[in-house]
């Protein structure tokens, strides 16, 4: 139920906001510094990582975007003797929808579907991994220094799917996308 509710919002995202539209087709290329903080059934680690993205602006309103991103391991002392690490990589695909405020500024929001491996790592050589899905709703804005060159700040919400112990996480990413020519 929940993925049909997902996929019907989705289609219904993208084909309000690109009806009336003139084309601009404006490829783009990505990096974010991210900050991450999850909340698992036991503990509530804290993640640094850095995305990449390729992404397309379709008209003023509409845009999607290919990403994907690692954290670096955090370390955790569970006891005296035992430590764990975790770290998870994802990759996936957004849809943004954009709403010019300013000459510069530009609000956005976005929803998306990303598959998400995290990994767990034991002071005795044991290793886990889990694989799930993530949904990802966010919210943001984007300022245009150049006509080829913005920064984007975004609030993320993702809520995850067949992923054991793991119910979701806030990310909070700021970056920098270069737009190549316009056609």
């Amino acid at each position: 139920m929940k993925k049909i509710l997902f996929s019907t919002f989705l289609f219904s995202f993208v084909f309000i906001f690109s009806v009336k539209a003139e084309n601009i087709y404006r490829p783009y290329i990505g990096a974010d510094f991210s900050y991450n903080k999850a909340k698992t059934n036991f503990i509530r680690p804290d993640y640094e990582g850095a995305l990449l993205n390729i992404g397309t602006t379709y008209n003023t309103y509409f845009g999607t975007e290919l990403f994907y991103h690692q954290v670096a391991s955090r370390a955790k002392t569970l006891e005296a003797e035992k430590k764990y690490k975790t770290s998870y990589r994802a990759y996936g695909l957004d849809a943004i929808l954009t709403l010019p405020l300013f000459s510069k500024l530009d609000a956005n929001a976005s929803i998306g579907i990303a598959s998400y491996v995290f990994t767990e790592k034991f002071s005795n050589a044991h290793h886990l991994s889990d694989e799930g899905i993530g949904y990802r709703f966010a919210i943001g804005t984007v300022y245009h220094l150049t006509d080829a060159l913005a920064a984007r700040l975004n609030a993320r919400y993702i809520g995850f799917d067949h992923i054991s112990n793991l119910k979701h996480t806030s990310e909070y990413t700021l970056g920098l996308r270069y737009y190549l020519k316009e056609d």
